[in-house]
Order: structure tokens, then sequence, then C-alpha cells
């Protein structure tokens, strides 16, 4: 007992002293960006909601604005980017809802409208509440309209927008030196530990966060109370709590909740992760300081992969990791594959209920089950394939969110009394009936000036 104790306080000592000695320091070779004010505030260029588009800032704010438009680089649609190809058993889970229809890889945020209008997912039904992340227009709109806005008719709505994603999105309109977060019921679901997470991460979660739409008023509405509550399974409880229901699944009557990109939550959520822990925001990882011509430093607004940033890794990286960039490829396979097999495990569960449904094997008491264990055992799944890190945000909380579902399946099965796993799934994806994009994003801006 005396050397397992002995040998528990070493392991705890040793913690802190790693963690300390990977804690963020100043980097002497990397100079932090002050955000500069303004000298003149274009006013005479604000848009009818009363936004100035980024624009009228490219005089005063060179460099953030031509790498700002280094975003066009992400192509949106690649050739390759159709999960629903690689990844058929979103088709089956999501039946009856538009990710069955069209699920592709994320596209730059100078894409926003297009990426919004051309998706697959839109049709006549649609709400103007699906450009909350894609437009500060609309949060304007709203604010001048009424709630009622956000459930007014989607394409209505959009050719309204006169910008796409733009500076008033995370800064404040007229003082882009300034954060601010324009999202609403993103500052309501922060709560009161708002603030203990760095406020440029805050206005990143206001979109990288996962939500579901208000039944009542329409407003996409996120599953938490405090940043510290931000987990997927207190959000779960949530919806359960407030009885939200995104579709009821066609075959087995599940009423289901699809998960929206939660990168917020699984990097600041609950305790935060590692990097969070040691200091480091969104910006930090993603956002590459440059040095322009006159020696002053600005972060880029290229969104990318921190490994694609040299200097990050020769100096924060590398403090605590002999090769970042192999490590974080071995993550990224592992969980790639993790995500998939579990996809496929739950797509076959879900071809078993239905056969026992349409077999007539259920009683009323199984079936209510079954139907929940369907809802929370896809959640799960879809909470890990939405974020987009593929494991390297938190590896301990995919492993975590991955063996509920699991767990779940293992008590659906004993109730259906047949097994469900990866290589029992049948491919229910379509080729023709995959979305055909008519019109190129190009084409798209030559109509709408909106980038």
């Amino acid at each position: 007992m005396k050397l397992q104790i002995t040998v528990a306080a070493f392991v705890a000592v040793m913690v802190v002293v790693g963690v300390m000695g990977c804690a963020p320091k100043a980097n002497e070779g990397n100079p932090t960006p002050v955000g500069k004010a303004p000298t003149a505030v274009p006013v005479d260029q604000k848009n009818k909601f009363g936004l100035i588009g980024t624009e009228a800032w490219k005089d005063q704010y060179p460099d953030q604005y031509a790498s700002y438009y280094e975003n066009e680089k992400n192509e949106w649609p690649e050739e390759d980017g159709n999960r629903n190809t690689r990844c058929p058993e979103m088709v089956t889970l999501g039946k009856g809802y538009g990710y069955a229809k069209f699920f592709y890889d994320a596209g730059g945020h100078t894409d926003s409208m297009y990426t919004v209008t051309h998706n697959g997912r839109v049709g006549e039904k649609t709400k103007a509440q699906c450009l909350a992340c894609k437009t500060p227009d609309i949060h304007e709109m709203v604010a001048q309209q009424g709630e009622s806005a956000w459930k007014s008719n989607f394409f209505e709505a959009a050719e309204q927008c006169e910008d796409g994603i733009t500076c008033a999105m995370c800064h404040e309109n007229e003082n882009p030196s300034a954060l601010r977060i324009e999202r609403a019921d993103w500052k309501r679901a922060l709560g009161d530990n708002a603030g203990k997470r760095h406020l440029s991460s805050e206005v990143c979660g206001q979109c990288h966060c996962d939500y579901s739409m208000d039944a009542v008023t329409g407003e996409p509405t996120s599953p938490y109370d405090d940043v510290t509550t931000m987990t997927p399974e207190n959000a779960l409880k949530w919806y359960d709590e407030h009885g939200y229901v995104d579709w009821t699944y066609p075959e087995t009557g599940a009423k289901m909740i699809a998960v929206r990109h939660s990168e917020f939550e699984y990097t600041n959520g609950g305790m935060g992760n590692h990097m969070v822990q040691l200091g480091y925001d969104c910006a930090d990882c993603h956002m590459a300081v440059k040095t322009n011509a006159d020696g002053e430093a600005y972060h880029s607004h290229y969104w990318t992969s921190p490994l694609q940033n040299e200097e990050l890794i020769k100096n924060d990286c590398s403090k605590c990791h002999a090769d970042i960039k192999s490590e974080m490829k071995t993550i990224m396979e592992k969980y790639d594959d993790a995500i998939h097999q579990n996809g496929m495990r739950n797509a076959s569960f879900v071809q078993n209920f239905v056969k026992a449904v349409k077999a007539g094997a259920l009683t009323d008491e199984q079936l209510d089950r079954l139907r929940i264990i369907q809802r929370e055992s896809t959640f799960y799944w879809n909470s890990a394939y939405a974020e987009n890190s593929n494991g390297c945000h938190n590896p301990a909380l995919f492993d975590e969110v991955l063996a509920k579902s699991e767990a779940l399946l293992d008590e659906g099965d004993k109730i259906l009394g047949e097994e469900s796993s990866p290589d029992k799934f049948v491919s229910e994806y379509d080729p023709e009936k995959d979305y055909k994009f008519e019109e190129t994003s190009e084409e798209y801006y030559a109509k709408h000036d909106q980038r």
C-alpha cells in the first residue's frame, strides 16, 4: 500500500511538472499582434442593415483583408468532398433528413453564401435560420423585423442579404480591433462562466458549435446553459429536457437529433482540452501570426490546419512533441476509421431495428426503448462524425463518445436478438440521387455581390 501511494504521488508530481514544462511561454521569435483601432470609420459604406462590409476596411487593414481572401483556395465542392460516397452510413442514419441527401466537406469562409444556397439540403420549405452562420445580415434582419424572421423563407431571406461572412461577424461593426459575438443565443449558452475561455475562441464558437432550431421561435439554439457544461452527454440531456427533435425516423418512429460541427465543445467545453488548459485559443493554432513589410505582426485570416504553420510547430508544439505531424496523422487515421466503423455498426443496428418493426416482432416497451437507443447512439456517433478534427481536438472525448454509442448498441442488440456490426451494414447510397451542382461559385457571385 505504501509503495502504491508513493508511486501515485510521484506520478502526480511528474504530471504537474510535465504540464508546467509544456506551459506556453512568451515566444521571442513570434511577435504578438496588437489590434489597432481604425483611423476612420467608413460609415458611408454601411449596407441596408447598418453593417460595414469587408471591402470597406481593405485600405486600413490590408493584411487581414488579403489573407481573408486566401480562403478562396478552399474550393467547394471539391472533387472528392462528398462524404456520403465515403461514408454511406450517413444515408441510412440520416434517412428522412437532409444529411442523407447531401453531406460535403466544409467550404471556405469566403464561399459562405454559395455553400449554404447550393448544398442539396435546402428547398422551398427551408427557413432563414440556416443563414445564421453564413452572414451577419440575418442577425440584423431579426433585430429589425423580430424573431419571426428566423422562420421566413430561406431563399427570400438570402436574396435580401448583401454580404456573406464579413468582419462584422466577429468584430465590432465600427471598430474591428475589438471582438464581438454576433449570435444572441450563443451568449446565453455560454452562461455565467462566459469569459473563462478566450473571447476569440468564444467568437469562433458561435458558429463552430452544435445547435438545433427552436420549434417556436425558429432561432438556432445551442443545447447548453454554461460553458462548463458543454459536453456531448449534457447536450443530449438538454435536448431531451427541452423536447428537441430534428426529425422523426420514417421506419422506426425514433425522435432524432442531428449534430452540427461541435468543435468548440470538444476543445473548450467542460474542463477544456489539453491545449485550452495550457492557455491556447483557436487563433493560436488556426490563424498564423505573420509579419508584413513594415515589420508589423498580424493574425492571418486564412484559416488553416496548425500543421501547416511551421513557426508554430517550431516555437510551440516542438517543446512537447518530437514529431507533431506524425502524431496527428496517427490520431486522425485512428479516429477516422473508428468513427466510420461505429457509424456502420449504428446503421446495421437501424437496419435490424427496421426489419423487426416490419415483422411486428416488438412489444410496445421494446419499441420505446429501441427508439431511445437509436436516438442516443446515433447522436453520439454524429457528435464525433460532425466534429471536424478527426480526433485531434480531444482524443479522450472521442473515445468516451464512441464508447457510449457502442454500449447502447450492445443493449439494442440484446433486445433485438440480432448482432449489429460494420460488416453487416448494407449501403443504401444511390449515386443517381446525388445533388447536381448546376452553378459554380463564380457564376453565383457574378449575380450576387455577397463575397
